[in-house]
């Protein structure tokens, strides 16, 4: 392990202890703070060859840019534009990969991407989302947390409680969704039981699963503190179902794997608090100007090795400005689904998720399950990356589903230039059309 990644934890209780302790107080010196940080973050951008050309594109430097309306100023980045750089970064830089993490978006919006943080970045993304829980009210060292396995993760990779979470301090178990579908369910509502978390953080499609089999088998389920449904957003019926099974601990997160949590909705408010002193959430209208309605553009504020800026993540908002400062109000979030069999059992989707996440060569991805037994894989290839054929990667999706399905489903790929939004103008990475 290099010295970087071993002093990841040092720099993460740094962050802790030097972030603001909430995301609200006084206007103009959290405003002056951002405007501080987004020219540093621009003029370190300016020494990026990737970002250098869009400074040229627009016209602009370093010095147009001192506050979060000069943003709108500089081109936006999509999804396929950071894909390229960071690989070819990766690729350029052998010696360094090793004190660098890799993540993987996945899903939501069926695009594939590897995303680089260095051990600074990653530690202020993890120390900004403790913090932005003990803003909540949750005590991030004493508290126990109970939480999801991502789909470029382990669950508890060491197979042990640290030195630290033996002391009692950061406790934290994390959990596979994998079988949090049918009788699995009951499984987790004895662990969650015996457990007992201060903090419950789980997928939202999850926690509902959780809730309704507990109510439907008279099942006893401890009720946390708080509760954090991540990766799909929180609609009126989905709440309602959940403060009355949970509780009214309810923290709505939002954010995106590229740059970490940046937006928290915290139990009694009507909007969303934005980590200002780490990012920038604008809205622009369909002509790429400043609105209050509209699409959501980010930008990370502490990312200065891998920046992330003016980033187009196709979701859209509500908010209003005041005092200079932005509340969102309503998200229409990234959408995940549920496999169905004809048997009555469903299975998690993120099974299918994590085949195209360690996949190369692939710009998109999409599963739709047509019926109890045809699949229709759509992909598309990633122009940058021709290392495995067509063929190759085929077989691989092939042999992958009939590993976790056997011969359940007959499986039709269809290679498309680009994969069209659905109706909802939203990239669905899976859908089910079984009534």
């Amino acid at each position: 392990m290099s010295l970087q990644k071993k002093l990841k934890n040092v720099y993460t209780t740094w962050y802790l202890m030097t972030l603001r302790k909430d995301l609200g107080g006084d206007p103009a010196k959290i405003k002056k703070d951002q405007n501080k940080k987004i020219h540093k973050l621009m003029k370190r951008a300016y020494e990026i060859p990737f970002y250098r050309a869009k400074f040229e594109e627009s016209g602009t430097t370093p010095d147009d840019y001192h506050c979060s309306e000069d943003l709108v100023k500089f081109p936006t980045t999509t999804k396929a534009e950071l894909r390229k750089w960071m690989m070819q970064t990766w690729q350029d830089n052998p010696d360094k990969q090793k004190d660098w993490n890799v993540l993987s978006t996945s899903g939501s919006s069926g695009v594939p991407l590897k995303i680089l943080y260095t051990q600074r970045e990653q530690a202020f993304s993890d120390a900004n989302w403790a913090r932005s829980l003990m803003a909540g009210g949750y005590d991030a060292l004493r508290g126990k947390m109970y939480s999801f396995q991502t789909s470029h993760k382990d669950p508890n990779p060491k197979g042990y409680d640290s030195i630290v979470q033996k002391f009692g301090l950061m406790r934290r178990k994390v959990m596979s969704e994998d079988y949090c579908v049918g009788d699995g369910i009951a499984d987790y509502i004895r662990d969650i039981n015996e457990y007992k978390p201060d903090m419950l953080c789980f997928r939202r499609n999850c926690l509902v699963r959780i809730v309704a089999y507990a109510r439907q088998h008279d099942m006893e389920l401890w009720k946390p503190k708080y509760y954090v449904p991540v990766s799909e957003m929180v609609d009126d019926v989905t709440r309602q179902m959940l403060t009355e099974a949970l509780g009214p601990g309810l923290i709505d997160s939002y954010g995106v794997t590229e740059m970490g949590s940046c937006m928290y909705k915290y139990p009694g408010d009507d909007f969303f608090h934005v980590c200002n002193d780490m990012s920038v959430v604008n809205i622009y209208d369909d002509n790429d100007q400043l609105a209050d309605n509209g699409r959501i553009i980010l930008t990370a504020l502490y990312k200065l090795d891998f920046p992330i800026i003016n980033y187009e993540i196709l979701d859209l908002a509500k908010s209003y400005v005041k005092d200079g400062i932005r509340y969102v109000t309503e998200i229409e979030g990234r959408m995940n689904d549920l496999i169905k069999h004809e048997d009555g059992v469903e299975s998690s989707a993120l099974m299918l998720m994590r085949i195209a996440n360690h996949t190369t060569g692939l710009s998109q991805f999409r599963f739709i399950e047509e019926t109890y037994h045809d699949m229709l894989i759509q992909l598309a290839p990633d122009p940058y990356n021709t290392e495995k054929s067509r063929e190759e990667i085929e077989q691989h999706f092939i042999h992958e589903v009939e590993k976790l399905f056997g011969d359940e489903f007959r499986i039709r790929i269809e290679w498309m230039d680009i994969l069209p939004p659905d109706k909802t103008g939203k990239q669905r990475c899976f859908v089910c059309n079984v009534e």
